[in-house]
């Protein structure tokens, strides 16, 4: 067992903050180049699977690798609504529960853009010198851009039929790229924790490969709190595992712990010389959050088809992305079916975000409506839409001493980003006729475990936390690599986006640190 004392007391080549897409893609590099590298990890490694994020028991999540604490939104009245977020906690992240669609973000998500809150610089880094690493990373998570036609055979009946009839109205649908193997015994773990490490999360990919080297090593159960700091750079990092405090050093310290919790260590972290939190000259730390706007809607066939096939979240939408000059968003199967268990958790999720939290009334609520739906939904496929949030720097993490192991945000959800969202709607259900098409959500929700945008990185220190490399502006050794990096969010899982990036920072990190 590692003794937490005896790894404290090593001076390593680079400590990284969190085990998600962006802390164990870098660190795999790292470890690859021989460097010495040490994780850090809040959860723990888990051995089972569970759906669990709607669990309200903090135990229970935390077994189940949800961040155990409720997330705190602050709303325009002042009052404070708590609800879970699909947040993972756990050796891996949240990625040991995504769904794995990793798909490229578009060149237009990396230009400026002129919004009524006004003007959004472009990226430092160009679509072009990004497109690398996008490959890189595919190549890594055992993503094909080029096996399409293997793709599309694998799909289902159904599937096909609704790709066939959307290609006769006009539309382009495009077999969606998953990171599963999809061998005979794949039972595609969607939203939950794969048994057989058929799924290519960060924890299969990454993690795993990067510990078998003797110089990398992680620590779970581990809470950072605080980074200390003097004018140029971090000196170390202060954590508690399993309620001891200790004390780690490193040359190199990197932030991936999520657009929720990275600006908190930060802004944590003050002292006489970061009176506003750490790297936080610009008072930018926590700012330009972002979700994206999220639709789900229920799609049945003419005739009677079957979905039967290993692969069932197969379908890619971007015919919408821009549409006459207008950012409407993306549209993709989520391989799930309309049953009654599935609608009556999505009735429950909405129930608890509205203040219901007890387990009986929740059920009791849920069950009726759940197999009325069911009955009218019967065959039908579950398909969600995404529209891109902009960033606004009054959408923003604070700082709250009642809810210290949470996160609390400040967010308004725009008129104008509903109306975006509504249309993609109204554009979709006109181009899957004679198809029908009912929407499942009560209104435009905003996807919680999509987060990003609290760290941007930008070429001006005024507006920006981070330089072109992820590098903090104002330390010398500290990165972020999660998604809080984005200036933008597109209509897209950043998961793919997270991973290219923590490749292009980890090449520059090894070169700093001399490593061959």
């Amino acid at each position: 067992m590692t003794d937490p004392a005896a790894v404290a007391a090593q001076d390593w080549d680079a400590i990284i903050i969190g085990t998600g897409v962006g802390g164990a893609t870098l660190g795999h590099f790292l470890a690859s180049r021989g460097l010495r590298v040490l994780f850090l990890e809040k959860g723990s490694r888990i051995r089972r699977g569970g759906e669990g994020h709607t669990e309200i028991s903090p135990d229970t999540r935390m077994t189940y690798g949800w961040w155990p604490h409720p997330v705190s939104e602050r709303e325009s009245a002042g009052n404070l609504k708590h609800f879970y977020a699909a947040v993972g906690c756990a050796v891996g992240g949240s990625s040991i529960h995504y769904a794995a669609a990793l798909e490229r973000m578009a060149a237009s998500d990396f230009t400026g853009l002129q919004t009524s809150g006004g003007t959004i610089p472009p990226w430092p880094v160009s679509f072009g010198e990004f497109q690398s690493y996008y490959e890189a990373a595919e190549t890594l998570y055992g993503i094909s851009r080029t096996a399409s036609q293997e793709v599309e055979a694998r799909i289902s009946e159904w599937d096909r039929a609704l790709m066939e009839q959307m290609r006769q109205n006009g539309l382009r649908p495009e077999p969606l790229h998953v990171a599963m193997r999809y061998d005979d015994k794949c039972l595609e773990c969607i939203g939950r924790i794969c048994p057989r490490a058929c799924k290519a999360d960060a924890l299969v990919t990454c993690l795993e490969p990067a510990l078998r080297q003797a110089q990398c090593q992680l620590l779970e159960d581990c809470e950072v709190q605080t980074l200390d700091a003097d004018a140029q750079a971090v000196r170390l990092v202060r954590a508690t595992h399993r309620g001891r405090a200790l004390e780690f050093r490193a040359r190199i310290f990197v932030l991936s712990a999520g657009a929720l919790h990275t600006p908190q260590v930060l802004l944590r972290s003050r002292n006489a010389l970061w009176p506003q939190g750490l790297a936080n000259r610009s008072d930018q730390v926590g700012r330009n959050l972002m979700f994206h706007a999220s639709d789900l809607f229920a799609l049945w066939a003419p005739r009677r088809l079957s979905r039967e096939a290993r692969q069932r979240k197969a379908i890619s939408v971007r015919d919408f992305y821009v549409r006459d000059g207008r950012r409407l968003g993306y549209v993709q199967s989520l391989g799930v079916d309309a049953g009654a268990g599935v609608i009556a958790a999505y009735l429950k999720e909405q129930l608890r975000r509205r203040g219901v939290h007890n387990e009986v009334l929740l059920s009791l609520l849920a069950k009726a409506p759940s197999k009325i739906g069911a009955l009218m939904f019967g065959n039908a496929g579950i398909f969600a839409a995404t529209s891109e949030d902009d960033p606004s720097p009054n959408n923003r993490i604070v700082l709250d001493a009642t809810q210290p192991d949470g996160a609390t945000f400040s967010y308004t959800l725009t008129d104008e980003l509903r109306r975006r969202a509504d249309d993609l709607r109204f554009e979709f259900a006109k181009s899957v006729r004679p198809w029908r098409m009912v929407r499942i959500s009560p209104e435009v929700q905003l996807n919680y475990g999509h987060p990003c945008g609290t760290c941007r990185f930008g070429d001006d220190p005024a507006s920006s936390v981070l330089d072109r490399d992820c590098r903090a502006h104002d330390l010398e050794n500290l990165y972020v690599v999660d998604a809080s990096f984005m200036p933008r969010s597109g209509a897209i899982n950043p998961s793919l986006t997270i991973a290219a990036n923590a490749l292009r920072v980890a090449a520059r990190i090894a070169a700093r640190l001399g490593a061959q």
